[in-house]
């Protein structure tokens, strides 16, 4: 597979065996994957699975072992400084100098993207607008709490009006206004057209953003694709958990929908029942139609289906606690 520099494409990252190997430990794996123009795209994985090493070779921070990728059509190892004329970065740990003014630090940030002085000052200040920033232009970054320190990396991001916008763990250890401020302004960009990659430890927020994912563990993709598909494929290969709600239990109706083909098991809590039916099963109906005959006043009843979390456990080999 030839990887052209700079030809036109819909695809705005794509990722052909990249491999990084240190004193032969494999942190990441042959991997291949593709993110499209347009997408909010989900990188996840347990600690240690190879995302934030992944981010560095893709940003051209870290040069692979084997393998390469292309952002916007070109190529990381040919062309590393046009990758980063199109992308924001924001890292998971923002290095600041704590001495200086947060204006000045964007300031010399914009420098490397010869932005003229007069077009910095007035990008800066709609930056420090944007993420509710004004009022702190002058302060020292010592003085800014962490997540005003989350706003001013988000803030140094976008300095190049970039393209593709690639965010590690962007949010963590922040309170939730200003995790809902991140999720709006990640929703207003791509709006706008930029691309957005983000590797998060949120599931939450992963699956509250992202139309697509992809799960890396030990070093190697697991899965990539929409959330629904692979709930759908997730959930095609684990027993379904139904969850009843009523008024009033008695041991013969719960006897009688244990003795239903397909249901493994039965719990019972307070006016809620569980039941876990096989694999294919579709009897909720009969279920539902036992229930009623047994003079049982069904309030609810709710089929759950895979969800991120559930999926990720599935893909990681982790195990859910519910």
């Amino acid at each position: 597979m030839r990887l052209d520099q700079g030809h036109e494409t819909s695809e705005a990252i794509t990722v052909h065996d990249l491999t990084k190997k240190y004193h032969g430990f494999t942190a990441v794996d042959h991997i291949f994957f593709t993110v499209h123009k347009g997408d909010i795209f989900g990188f996840l994985g347990p600690n240690g699975a190879g995302k934030t090493t992944t981010i560095r070779m893709l940003t051209t921070l870290l040069k692979p072992s084997a393998g390469t990728a292309a952002l916007l059509g070109n190529d990381i190892l040919r062309s590393p400084l046009e990758v980063k004329k199109h992308i924001g970065f924001m890292p998971d740990v923002a290095g600041f100098y704590s001495e200086m003014k947060a204006e000045d630090i964007l300031s010399f940030y914009a420098e490397f993207y010869h932005i003229s002085l007069e077009d910095r000052k007035r990008k800066i200040q709609n930056l420090f607008d944007t993420l509710q920033l004004n009022g702190f232009e002058k302060k020292k970054v010592k003085t800014y709490s962490r997540g005003m320190k989350q706003k001013l990396a988000f803030a140094s991001s976008l300095l190049n009006d970039p393209e593709i916008l690639i965010l590690d763990e962007p949010t963590v250890g922040l309170d939730p206004p200003t995790i809902h401020f991140f999720r709006t302004l990640m929703r207003q960009l791509n709006k706008q057209g930029v691309t957005i990659f983000l590797s998060s430890h949120i599931l939450s927020e992963v699956e509250a953003l992202c139309n697509r994912v992809c799960i890396i563990n030990k070093g190697k993709i697991v899965a990539v694709d929409r959330i629904d598909a692979l709930s759908a494929r997730v959930s095609q290969s684990r027993n379904r958990m139904v969850t009843i709600t009523f008024e009033q239990m008695t041991d013969e109706a719960l006897n009688a929908v244990r003795a239903l083909p397909g249901v493994i098991s039965i719990t019972q809590k307070e006016n809620t029942i569980v039941i876990e039916l096989q694999q294919g099963t579709s009897i909720i109906p009969e279920i539902n139609r036992t229930l009623v005959h047994h003079n049982i006043n069904v309030t609810g009843i709710a089929s759950k289906e895979a969800d991120l979390e559930d999926i990720f456990l599935s893909l990681i080999g982790g195990t859910s606690h519910e």
